[in-house]
């Protein structure tokens, strides 16, 4: 555990902004995995062999450890490998060509990058050995920045709720001005002028006591016996799943297994639109 400077509130090793006072920390070292580039050696098996740690990282996180040797079988055998190397080699290429300087941020690219092969890799060449159905949908946000993304169509593509059995509100006029307050009373509270995207109503009376909803900025939530919580997108740091529930920013966070899932995967990339080093 580090102690934020600022505030004196007890931190996780890993946390990269105070979950008391919001300020940004200095990481301890080894709490991020090594993510240099040696551009003296061969470049393109560095980045590969990034993948498949990634991959392994991820079935691991979204799916089910039992079955990260399916979905290693599964590059090979669909194909999909050689699309991979092809693509990391055009990468590869592409910053070669670059000065040292502009190769600063060469490893941020590279995760993009790799996160985007495997969200086609998972939701093409996987459906049968997700546990969820995971969106064709999502695919479409790929390669779009923040300046040409509608993050509410974004939201809603990612989270899918026509599949779903929740009660999920997005239109504000037709729902009851009663659950509207009684979100507002109980976990969601947006600052002045912050876009409301939809409120997922949890609660056992449908009364909007419990549940969750997502604004432009932050994630906002309550269930249970526990406390109001809300992270916002620019400061995720964590987001690692706990037998049936996650940990976001070390703050526990349930919804369905099937919605669990999908909130991971928006969440990255929410991260990644607000530039948190995810």
């Amino acid at each position: 555990m580090k102690v934020c400077p600022q505030c004196k509130f007890q931190l996780p090793d890993h946390a990269r902004f105070c979950l008391n006072c919001g300020a940004e920390q200095a990481m301890v070292s080894g709490t991020l995995p090594p993510e240099q580039i040696n551009w003296g050696a061969a470049v393109a098996p560095q980045v590969f062999d990034r993948l498949q740690s990634r991959l392994a990282d991820r079935v691991i996180a979204e799916q089910a450890e039992n079955r990260i040797n399916d979905y290693q079988e599964r590059l090979y055998r669909s194909g999909y490998r050689e699309v991979v190397q092809r693509r990391i080699e055009q990468w590869v290429v592409e910053w070669q060509e670059k000065s040292a300087t502009d190769r600063v941020a060469a490893p941020q690219s590279m995760r993009y990058l790799i996160d985007d092969l495997l969200d086609f890799f998972f939701i093409i060449h996987c459906g049968d050995l997700n546990q969820v159905v995971l969106p064709e949908a999502i695919l479409r946000h790929q390669q779009k920045t923040g300046d040409d993304t509608d993050a509410k169509d974004l939201a809603l593509d990612f989270l899918d709720f026509d599949r779903e059995e929740e009660r999920v509100y997005s239109d504000f006029i037709t729902l009851p001005v009663k659950k509207i307050r009684n979100a507002g009373k109980y976990f969601l509270f947006p600052e002045r002028d912050e876009k409301i995207w939809f409120i997922c109503d949890q609660s056992l009376l449908g009364n909007a006591k419990e549940g969750f909803a997502m604004t432009e900025k932050a994630l906002y939530w309550k269930s249970g016996l526990q406390g109001a919580q809300r992270v916002y997108y620019r400061k995720l740091f964590l987001l690692q799943r706990e037998k049936e529930w996650l940990l976001i920013n070390d703050l526990y966070f349930n919804a369905t297994p099937s919605l669990n899932t999908k909130m991971i995967w928006l969440l990255r990339r929410l991260a990644r639109l607000h530039r948190a080093q995810l």
